[in-house]
């Protein structure tokens, strides 16, 4: 729609311009010929209208293609340019040599911008990236002492300790586990490793795998999963599954339901993990697949906000999408749609 009415202006443009240009043309031809009148007998010759709408014509063409290439190209560049910084896409760069030297100028300032913000996402995913592999070690090594510890005849106040250190070294081995994954993901473009596979029986291993989580809290879980045959990566669709039944189970009060369901929609897959928990509100629903954000202010819940940032963008990876509905104190339903092109 925008780039309709764009074109619109343009075009009200060069029409009000051939109009100008005609009616300049035109008022000076008048003048010509109203000083010169034609010899009697003889009318006025065809040639100098000829030459009017000629001339008239190649001005109001040249005009028309000096705004395009002066004006309408560079906007055109300039918000698909943007849109791409808008997507995370920091390597474009617009021609700092083309244009008139306040497009120069825009384009140079772009492209320094886009610079900046190339280097200070790098600086920061590569930051995370080793912060997480040097701490991965050192937890490693605390959680093995303190499985030690558990393992030996401890009064009850310190084996409450040892317990409270496993479950924090835990926490932190998913967060770095998480980090790396998210950082590996967001430099990768195309997913390999790609084979047919049973996506039915692989969702039924995904609730298989949370069975102590899902059974402690006393859920009911529901399937219905067809027979379904996929080409895709595996491993990644695997850790989607997982994050969103984990994500539902943790937010469903004991004694609520998570339903799964598998259906095939034309071209596409679709899977939707439904429960019956807390939901979220409109705000929530804006950033949940944003790194590090947690609807719940107080982290009152276990996680670390990198769940569903990871499911987001292994989904769009796979050239899929996910999108989430919900109401506060009414459920969510999140759903995977997913192309089969390529079988």
């Amino acid at each position: 729609m925008k780039r309709f009415r764009l074109w619109c202006a343009v075009t009200f443009a060069v029409m009000f311009i051939m109009a100008a240009v005609f009616f300049v043309i035109g008022f000076f031809m008048y003048q010509y010929f109203h000083g010169n009148p034609p010899q009697q007998g003889r009318g006025y010759e065809w040639m100098p209208w000829l030459s009017f709408a000629v001339t008239g014509l190649c001005i109001s063409v040249s005009l028309f293609h000096w705004l395009i290439r002066g004006f309408i190209h560079p906007i055109e560049a300039l918000v698909q340019a943007l849109k791409k910084v808008a997507a995370g896409d920091f390597e474009v760069r617009l021609p700092e040599d083309a244009g008139n030297e306040e497009l120069k100028e825009v384009n140079k300032n772009f492209n320094k911008m886009v610079k900046e913000l190339n280097s200070m996402e790098l600086l920061q995913s590569d930051f995370i990236q080793n912060v997480s592999h040097e701490i991965k070690t050192p937890l490693s090594a605390m959680k093995g002492y303190a499985m030690l510890l558990r393992s030996a005849e401890l009064s009850e106040p310190y084996c409450g300790y040892v317990e409270q250190i496993l479950e924090g070294t835990g926490r932190l081995s998913d967060l770095t586990g998480n980090i790396l994954r998210l950082s590996k993901l967001e430099h990768q473009q195309i997913v390999s490793e790609k084979h047919v596979f049973a996506l039915d029986e692989q969702l039924r291993q995904a609730v298989l795998f949370l069975e102590p989580v899902w059974n402690k809290k006393e859920v009911l879980m529901e399937l219905h999963l067809p027979e379904l045959w996929f080409y895709g990566n595996e491993e990644l669709l695997f850790q989607v599954w997982t994050n969103l039944l984990s994500n539902a189970v943790k937010f469903t009060p004991a004694g609520g339901q998570v339903t799964v369901t598998l259906a095939e929609k034309g071209e596409n897959v679709c899977v939707e993990v439904r429960d019956t928990g807390v939901g979220m509100t409109e705000e929530v629903k804006k950033h949940i697949f944003e790194k590090f954000y947690q609807g719940d202010r107080n982290r009152s819940m276990e996680g670390n906000g990198l769940g569903l940032a990871l499911v987001r963008k292994i989904t769009e990876l796979c050239g899929g999408s996910v999108t989430v509905e919900s109401e506060l104190n009414q459920g969510s339903v999140f759903t995977v749609i997913l192309p089969r092109a390529g079988e």
